[in-house]
């Protein structure tokens, strides 16, 4: 139980984190902060910062939305935080190139196997208290 609960904290803190990352770079496509700068797309696609923000944006929608979903207990959510956690790793080495390792694609991949970490272990939970 003690590790379920802990795997539940730190799903949640991640996902604040990858939430609030997109969010933040959203505002930075748009907003010209001096000393921070437009974010990087990478070179293997020419898109406008409007574009980026907006896909940053929905980005954000979604994982908010996981997290409500984690938060009412909807078993879809956990799902949802796992396959977004997943799309982020792919498509920052679609945008930078496969050994352009961030920050983001680190927390993605700790937020996977976390999220699978839970999963396996509500699993086995769900069965014990079946027999």
């Amino acid at each position: 139980m003690l590790k379920r609960n802990l795997l539940n904290i730190l799903i949640y803190a991640f996902t604040v984190e990858k939430a609030l990352q997109h969010l933040f770079t959203a505002i930075f496509f748009i907003v010209d902060f001096p000393g921070i700068g437009t974010p990087d797309t990478g070179t293997t696609f020419q898109i406008s910062n409007s574009i980026m923000s907006l896909l940053n944006l929905v980005y954000f929608t979604f994982f908010i939305i996981g997290i409500i979903g984690k938060i009412k207990k909807k078993k879809w959510a956990i799902r949802l935080i796992i396959v977004l956690a997943c799309l982020d790793i792919i498509l920052e080495f679609i945008f930078h190139g496969f050994f352009f390792i961030t920050v983001s694609v680190i927390i993605s991949t700790i937020l996977t196997i976390i999220s699978i970490l839970y999963l396996r272990i509500n699993k086995e939970t769900e069965s014990i208290k079946r027999s």
